[in-house]
Parts: structure tokens; sequence; C-alpha cells
């Protein structure tokens, strides 16, 4: 998904919609959170609005640790472009198709990216304003990292204990395969008489079908009512509720009462977000290996 669609999204998802819980943080310490000569295998997170999960890490040549929100939903990894300048990094202009059209944008290479025992270099990343974003959750944020990065270990991130281990996963729960080319795990999901294409996403706390990718969408039974999101008035993001009685997911049923459609957006890759908390998943753990996903309740 373009940078500035993924970042409308999450700023919509995270003041707009209405969520459960409040914001927490997470950050129980251990006596594994600090960097030294050896990597971290656990560390805390913060997780607000019970749903958006935020770990300290390392961005090449800043000292000191720095807010990551961990999101599934993104490929490639997004710096914010103010800290472009304070690690002198050389950015390019380039191109991303988003719902048929080419839209203009910034890449750059970040010299490394330390997060627990994980280590990458040259990491390839598109360059976005993430203040909108910051002033939101009252945060700074320093990246929004995908699978792209979380990938190069196994994983498990358990939103119950505020944590994600690292060198360790789980085959426990509904497995969705992870696509190394897009950087993306996308689901089958069951919804009616439509097979949908969901992408697996911690950076959402709904079920969201993009409108675009569908020629009609009579078959969704929107309500009457029609909202738009107020602080998002320049992306003129638009959504509408509907009700999705039976979800299907790996022979599970779901339901969910509130789930949204945005009618203005479309994706060939997936057609909408599947987040891992609105199914009331507490566990989201990833076999490198075998390049699987499990969702686990």
């Amino acid at each position: 998904m373009e940078p500035k669609q993924k970042i409308a999204c999450l700023l919509f998802l995270t003041t707009t919609l209405p969520l459960s819980g409040s914001v927490r943080a997470g950050n129980r310490r251990t006596n594994r959170d600090h960097y030294g000569d050896a990597p971290q295998q656990a560390i805390p997170l913060k997780i607000y609005r019970d749903f958006l999960v935020v770990a300290e890490g390392q961005l090449g040549g800043l000292p000191g640790r720095e807010n990551f929100i961990l999101d599934t939903g993104t490929a490639p990894s997004i710096i914010n472009s103010r800290l472009v300048e304070q690690l002198g990094l050389a950015t390019a202009p380039s191109t991303s198709a988003m719902g048929g059209k080419t839209v203009a944008i910034q890449r750059a290479i970040v010299p490394e990216v330390q997060l627990g025992p994980i280590r990458a270099f040259s990491l390839p990343v598109q360059v976005q304003d993430l203040s909108r974003l910051e002033r939101d959750l009252g945060e700074p944020i320093a990246a929004i990292i995908g699978l792209d990065v979380l990938s190069k270990s196994n994983f498990r991130l358990d939103y119950d204990k505020a944590e994600i281990e690292f060198d360790h996963s789980s085959h426990e729960g509904v497995p969705v395969r992870f696509d190394p080319r897009s950087g993306l795990a996308v689901a089958q999901v069951g919804l009616g008489s439509k097979t949908l294409r969901m992408l697996v996403d911690t950076g959402s706390n709904n079920f969201v079908l993009l409108g675009g990718n569908f020629a009609d969408t009579g078959w969704v039974a929107l309500h009457n009512t029609s909202q738009s999101a107020s602080s998002l008035a320049e992306q003129g993001l638009r959504v509408q509720e509907f009700s999705a009685p039976d979800i299907v997911l790996g022979g599970s049923h779901f339901s969910q009462d509130r789930a949204y459609l945005v009618p203005d957006r479309a994706d060939p890759v997936f057609d909408g977000f599947l987040g891992v908390r609105a199914l009331g998943f507490r566990v989201l753990s990833y076999d490198q290996p075998s390049g699987t996903i499990y969702l686990q309740r």
C-alpha cells in the first residue's frame, strides 16, 4: 500500500473509529531490557488502545533507542522524514502503484536497524512524515517496521504479556503464508459468498474492506450511516460501516458487528485489512523456516 494511504489508515484507525479499551503502556521491564554485548531475545512493548504495538530499537548512527511501530501491514518499512537529515541519508525519488495510479514517493537506504537480536543492514525504506501520527500517539516515532525486518527471525508477539520474543515461535493457531516478494502476509477469508484476500495487519484494530477492489459492493450490508475522518480531511478518507456476522478464517468462524468499507481505496495485492486484534487474536507467531504466520486466540 502506498505509504501516505497507509499512514492515513493508521491515523484514522487510531483516532476516529471506536476502539476497544483505552491507551495502555505495556512497557513491562525485564532483566533483559538493555543493550549490551548479548542481543535481547525478548523485549517489552508498549501497546496503545489494545492493538498498536510500539517497541524500542536502534537506528544506525543515532545514539540511544528509538520507538518503532511494529506493523505487519507495512511493506517496505517506513522511516520518519525528520530523521533523514539526522542520519545524513540520501533520498531518491521513486514511484509506487496504488489503485491503478502511480504516485511519487521518496526512498532511502538506512545503514542499520536493530530490534532485539535482529540487525538489518542497508535496509531500503520509504520516507514519510510521521508527525501527525506522533502527535496522535503522544510519542516520538522513528519508523514503522514491517515484515521485511521482522521476518529475519522467528518471533512470538504476545499481547497479554506485552512482549515480543525472538528466536521462538509457535505452530498453534491459524496459519497464514508470508510472501517475501511483497513483504506481506495475506489470508484467504470467507465473507458471505466472497473469498477475500485480507492483509494480516497489526497496525489496525478493525476489519476493513477496500471498496475500490470490487465492481460493486451490493453484497455488503452497509448501514445507513456514512462518516468521514475529520482529522484526515486532506486525505479525503471516507468510510462506511457494515456488519460481518460470519467471517471464516482457517475453518474458524468470527463475527464483527462494526466492520468498515473504504469506498475510494484499492490495492492489487489485498482486498482489505484484517486487524489481528479485531478477531480476538492474542498471539501472532512467525516461523521463519516455513515462512508462516500463526494467529492464536
